[in-house]
């Protein structure tokens, strides 16, 4: 029987990207592949179809695991992404008022090097 596999990206379209006779051929081919890709920090979700019927899914979290399910599975774990945990201050953005110098405070050495002078 013919395996036909896809790849998703997390927010693209599904796309063909193999075939093989064996179905442990196209798992060992995806297992390459998800090491690629989680080594590059990529996260692709790989299916096997066999007539148009999906057989098993692949998740792009752990290299070594599979799933077989729906198509409804994959778009669960979609936008549960960790978010950085330094966030900016409104402090360092915020304009300053026309006529301020760059550098209002005057640090006690810089004061010391101007009276020398």
């Amino acid at each position: 029987m013919k395996y036909a596999i896809t790849k998703q990206y997390t927010r693209g379209p599904e796309a063909s990207c193999a075939e093989f006779d064996d179905l442990n051929a196209a798992r060992a081919y995806i297992n390459e592949k998800l090491a690629e890709d989680f080594s590059l920090n990529i996260k692709i979700t790989y299916r096997i179809y066999r007539t148009g019927e999906m057989v098993e899914q692949f998740n792009p979290g752990n290299p070594m695991t599979s799933s077989s399910g729906s198509q409804n599975e994959a778009g669960d774990s979609q936008g549960k992404e960790q978010t950085a945990s330094f966030r900016p201050t409104p402090f360092n953005t915020t304009p300053r008022p026309p006529g301020t110098p760059p550098k209002w405070i005057i640090d006690q050495e810089e004061d010391e090097k101007g009276k020398n002078k």
